[in-house]
């Protein structure tokens, strides 16, 4: 217990104290105190959805071909250790503790959060002798701390609008802040058919090895499995992977891609391949649990994450009633993600989630009732939980509910489960 309360005095001094650091110089300053210099292979994984799973697959494949594998990965669901890992597994608080506490003291400023684990990440890493790292892009890339380590090869899964604020308020700007994870003369990817041309050029200009999807690799769809094709290398009858998803199978297929960049050094069988595909894990993204009545955990937080899953939601059984769980943080596009998906619910369980960066829910009731919804239709409530557990009350096993809007909604809602299904 000691550990835990170690590590979460170490969490909330990063996440409140003042004194942050507000240049790239500071964070350097940070990473040769620590002489971080990274002696493996990394795999950069950016875009605005699809990321996650992306770094899944790469990271789950890579293990199952008997690999040690690194992966750093944000945001987490339960806990901050799920943000490092080894072979898949989250550190320990011990070694995430030791980690943050020699970021800390390498610098008299405070990097924040996610610097500060991305640096204490690296240090883990070094500690494991790890053989290749898959690591995520926080927000954007090209101010991103991630991308201060040079990667070997460097993903973007999909270009689509979030983090405007931070990153431009047009697909044409937002491409070119993801596009500078590339790097000269190394693979750089592009996993969505949907390219901005800010990114084509970026890529053009700095001589990038630039490969997209349905043109330098690509996949097809079969009735029980679907086949990959890279270049000389082709993958027949693959199983679908484990994730549920319409657009998983594209994920997947920038992952392969990626791995066949690196072929030479990580050699994987098909075998190996189809393995990694079935037992790909990640939570919360079009996550269906099983039993009745249905329910359905996604993170979906953006506009094009929201269309995924109104198309996955069609691939389902059928429900007689649908109820959404909703909650979100406020700088996201609340008002289009309302107006694109209000008719797809019978009723709508409001609740601010679980931060002070939470949209205003009589906002979001507003919204609804400007869009059709009968006032009757929408339940404001304290909390996530006490939402889901009110909804969970109204449901016959013909039913479904839906979680969606934040990563604090899926694990707000997935404790309340646990606890009404006990």
């Amino acid at each position: 217990m000691a550990q835990v309360d170690q590590k979460n005095a170490l969490i909330q001094h990063l996440i409140s104290a003042s004194n942050f650091a507000d240049t790239k110089q500071h964070i350097f300053e940070a990473i040769d105190v620590l002489q971080i210099k990274p002696n493996y292979p990394i795999i950069l994984v950016g875009g605005t959805n699809g990321k996650g799973s992306t770094c899944a697959y790469l990271s789950t494949i890579l293990t199952t071909a008997g690999y040690k594998v690194g992966s750093f990965t944000s945001p987490h669901v339960f806990d901050y250790n799920e943000r490092i890992a080894i072979n898949n597994q989250p550190v320990s608080d011990l070694d995430l503790t030791q980690a943050l506490e020699q970021v800390v003291n390498a610098t008299s400023y405070n990097l924040g959060l996610f610097k500060t684990f991305t640096l204490a990440s690296h240090l883990i890493f070094a500690k494991y002798k790890i053989e290749i790292a898959v690591v995520e892009v926080g927000i954007g890339g090209r101010n991103d701390v991630t991308n201060l380590f040079e990667p070997d090869v460097s993903v973007i899964s999909t270009v689509a609008m979030d983090h405007c604020q931070l990153l431009g308020a047009d697909i044409e700007t937002i491409g070119l802040q993801k596009a500078h994870i590339y790097r000269t003369n190394k693979p750089a990817l592009f996993g969505s058919s949907e390219i901005p041309q800010t990114v084509s050029d970026y890529a053009s200009q700095i001589n990038a090895d630039f490969m997209r999807l349905n043109h330098e690799f690509s996949y097809k769809r079969n009735a029980q499995s679907w086949d990959f094709s890279c270049q000389e290398q082709k993958l027949y009858s693959l199983p679908y992977p484990s994730l549920r998803g319409e657009e998983q199978v594209q994920n997947a297929t920038l992952a392969l891609a990626a791995l066949y960049k690196l072929r030479d050094r990580f050699p994987i069988t098909s075998a190996q391949i189809k393995n990694g595909l079935l037992q790909t894990k990640l939570f919360g993204r079009f996550q269906v649990l099983p039993g009745t009545p249905q329910i359905v955990f996604d993170t979906a937080h953006n506009p094009q994450a929201i269309e995924s899953l109104r198309q996955n939601m069609l691939k389902l059984h059928f429900a007689r009633r649908n109820f959404a769980v909703f909650g979100i943080a406020a700088d996201k596009d609340w008002a289009q993600i309302i107006a694109s998906c209000s008719q797809d619910f019978d009723a709508w369980y409001l609740a601010p989630i679980n931060s002070e960066r939470s949209a205003d829910i009589e906002k979001l009731a507003q919204e609804l009732i400007r869009h059709g919804i009968n006032n009757k239709n929408i339940i404001i409530n304290s909390d996530i939980e006490s939402a889901t557990e009110k909804c969970y009350q109204q449901l016959s096993n013909e039913d479904r509910m839906v979680c969606f809007g934040s990563f604090l909604v899926v694990e707000s809602a997935y404790k309340a489960i646990e606890k009404v299904r006990k």
